[in-house]
């Protein structure tokens, strides 16, 4: 009976000593012991919300670069922090002319300012009221570090003519970067006296240093101008005619000398060309009058037109003609084999220069000119699509010979 007691108190004893003692089968990591577990001050302190923590949380370049996983590239705390200026030009605009008359040039020049100009490239934008820039492709051109130039040059249509805005376009890759306006500037522009055979020139001096007519067909004359005019443009000149319809052509030269070419087609009636310009330097009117003569020779024979029937083609084919004929002597005489083989080549070059014309179709209604050059005179358009036959063919414009004779361009899209 004692030995039983004396059992079950030692087994009581040892349940005792191993209470605090922690389980050798427990191997959880997690498991929290009384001293680890945080007082009830600490329960009250500790945040809630972890992740709202963050939100204050301020990182060093280096605590960045330590970030585990990151694929950016490593950055300095200067770079990290670095603040980009705004782009900053300057532009401006002084009038070169203080006063002009209508369909006078007049100048403004523009200066632009700027760092790292050469990154961008400039275009110009143009609000005009009744006036026309004389030359849209304007460049701008280095003078200074950071700074270039440009002068732009206009005319008037009207006295009420201005420049309501010039500005500047910054773009980089297509994509625009900033636009810069200058103070608007405009001279004062002063009316002309109405007269009726003006052809909108106005200028130091205009001289018509050639003047040509031939005949263009039974109702018509073919009438061309060469003019060189002094401080003007010659690109508005017109001769007032009645019935009559002309073009400027190959307008060469600057603001202070100009050159172009002005072809006329008017009606067969028509035995004078007069036009008036006025003179700048002399503040009146000038006219230039011409007799309307047309020699024997229509468009279709003139050399500068037909290669058909030039008389430099006749020269040429009697030259190659009489080089076969010297080379096959030379053959026969004195059995020279190089004058045969020249014979052989002369002749296939005769050949191949007195091959037909190609033929084509030119569109209906595509406009048949008097010269390969924009805004030269339209005197044919088919109401159909028209067989012609092609003579020479350019970069834009192709050179066709017409069932009537005629001789005129069409732009390269209207042929089929």
């Amino acid at each position: 009976m004692l030995s039983r007691v004396f059992v079950v108190f030692f087994v009581l004893l040892l349940g005792v000593l191993g209470a605090n003692e922690a389980s050798v089968f427990n191997k959880n990591p997690l498991q929290i012991t009384a001293a680890q577990k945080p007082s009830l001050e600490q329960n009250k302190t500790r945040p809630k919300n972890n992740a709202q923590n963050f939100n204050n949380v301020v990182l060093s370049p280096n605590e960045l670069r330590n970030i585990a996983g990151s694929d950016e590239p490593d950055v300095s705390g200067a770079e990290l922090y670095e603040k980009k200026e705004p782009i900053k030009i300057e532009l401006e605009a002084k009038l070169l002319n203080k006063e002009v008359y209508i369909y006078e040039p007049f100048g403004i020049e523009l200066t632009l300012k700027g760092d790292s100009l050469a990154q961008f490239r400039s275009e110009l934008s143009l609000k005009l009221k009744n006036a026309k820039n004389l030359n849209p492709k304007v460049r701008f051109v280095d003078i200074a570090k950071n700074e270039s130039k440009a002068t732009l040059w206009f005319i008037a249509y009207s006295d009420d003519a201005n420049i309501d805005d010039i500005a500047v376009v910054l773009k980089r890759g297509g994509e625009f970067a900033l636009r810069q306006s200058a103070e608007s500037q405009t001279p004062l522009i002063k009316p002309l006296a109405q007269k009726d055979d003006f052809c909108n020139v106005v200028a130091s001096s205009l001289v018509l240093k050639s003047f040509k007519a031939s005949k263009f067909d039974e109702f018509n004359n073919l009438i061309t101008l060469e003019l060189e005019a002094t401080n003007a443009t010659l690109s508005e000149f017109k001769v007032p005619l009645n019935g009559a319809r002309g073009g400027v052509d190959n307008i060469k030269g600057g603001e202070t000398n100009t050159t172009a070419t002005y072809s006329l087609i008017a009606p067969s009636e028509a035995k004078k060309i007069t036009f008036s310009y006025f003179n700048s330097t002399k503040n009146a009117f000038e006219t230039i009058e011409v007799l309307v003569k047309p020699a024997s020779n229509d468009l279709s024979t003139q050399t500068s037109l037909n290669p058909v029937t030039s008389e430099f083609a006749t020269y040429k084919s009697i030259a190659v003609y009489v080089l076969i004929m010297l080379c096959l002597l030379s053959f026969m005489l004195w059995r020279s084999y190089y004058g045969l083989v020249l014979a052989v080549i002369f002749g296939a070059y005769a050949f191949y220069d007195a091959r037909p014309f190609a033929g084509a179709n030119i569109k209906a209604g595509s406009a048949v000119t008097i010269l390969p050059v924009n805004g030269s005179s339209v005197f044919y358009r088919p109401s159909s699509d028209e067989k012609v036959q092609v003579l020479l063919s350019q970069e834009k414009y192709t050179k066709i010979l017409l069932d009537n004779g005629k001789i005129g361009w069409v732009r390269n899209e209207n042929i089929k």
